[in-house]
């Protein structure tokens, strides 16, 4: 099911269709996301499928979809899954298919989905990440010194190039989006990006307000991660299978014409209220205790402040 399920997603960037994905509602503040989490149930087991040449990706743990880059000499890891208990299952797995030591970890932002397993890590490893991920996990770990570890070891800022054992990388933050921190890991010999958390299909993206991410901003990098590379085919993403030019070029769509009818509705007078309710958007349950804005309220804000 799984190889067929890939291949169907490759094809797509051939063949554009719809895609529908099963996302995560993980997202985890940083004070939070380094704190080991509290499942109610098992998760599915960690299952680890190329996608092309030396790129895999790794799905089921728990947390977020993790990928791996096979190297001469090491593996590359790409996120970290949620828990400990996880990111060992996930190093155990990929050693089946790749039995090299793990040389480097890549973060591709700070979201506890992403990071919270790096505390199974039992051997010093590189950790690079962009330096606004960094300095979102820094708060918690000061709170709880024996995290330190887990820290990145090196950031970057705007991009980084390098080559991992004949891969040949390129990191790139493009502004505040998801978080202050996105980094998108572009592999241009096999054509394809790994994006984290910038695509969500099936429901609205996941804006941070209290990382700095931007509605906006958000747009901007969608679009910049295929203007940058134009020869790149497939994107991987946390929270979804597979995507070509086709799905992200439809996710930008759907955002902006969000964004028109709230702009639209605004300009009619309407309240946020009113607005929320035209979008379906239901109050927060009982006794919760942390709301998010959703993506109909940050818009509205970002329209405000434009002002």
């Amino acid at each position: 099911m799984r190889n067929s399920s890939l291949q169907r997603a490759i094809l797509r960037v051939v063949i554009p269709s719809v895609l529908l994905a099963m996302v995560s509602i993980y997202g985890l503040a940083v004070t939070a996301a380094l704190r080991p989490a509290q499942q109610s149930s098992s998760p599915p087991p960690i299952s680890i499928e190329k996608v092309k040449d030396n790129v895999y990706i790794i799905r089921g743990g728990s947390g977020a979809n993790c990928f791996f880059i096979a190297g001469k000499k090491t593996n590359l890891l790409v996120d970290a899954k949620m828990t400990p208990e996880s990111f060992k299952e996930m190093l155990s797995e990929i050693q089946k298919i790749s039995p090299r030591p793990l040389g480097m970890i890549i973060l591709t932002h700070s979201d506890g989905d992403h990071v919270n397993g790096l505390g199974g890590l039992q051997e010093k490893v590189k950790i690079l990440s962009h330096r606004r991920t960094y300095e979102e996990m820094l708060p918690a770990v000061e709170q709880t010194p024996e995290l330190k570890d887990i820290l990145p070891t090196d950031t970057y800022e705007g991009s980084r190039l390098f080559d991992f054992e004949g891969t040949r990388l390129e990191l790139k933050n493009f502004g505040p989006a998801h978080t202050s921190g996105d980094t998108i890991i572009f592999v241009p010999g096999s054509r394809l990006a790994i994006a984290g958390d910038l695509m969500f299909y099936g429901r609205d993206p996941l804006i941070h307000k209290h990382k700095n991410g931007s509605f906006y901003g958000y747009l901007k990098t969608l679009q910049a991660m295929l203007d940058y590379r134009p020869e790149v085919e497939i994107f991987l993403s946390g929270h979804a299978e597979p995507a070509g030019r086709a799905e992200v070029a439809g996710l930008i769509a759907s955002l902006k014409e969000k964004e028109a009818k709230i702009r639209e509705m605004m300009e009619q007078g309407r309240t946020l209220d009113e607005i929320k309710e035209a979008f379906g958007v239901q109050p927060p349950p009982a006794g919760a205790r942390v709301r998010r804005p959703s993506l109909v309220e940050i818009i509205y804000q970002e329209i405000l402040d434009k002002k």
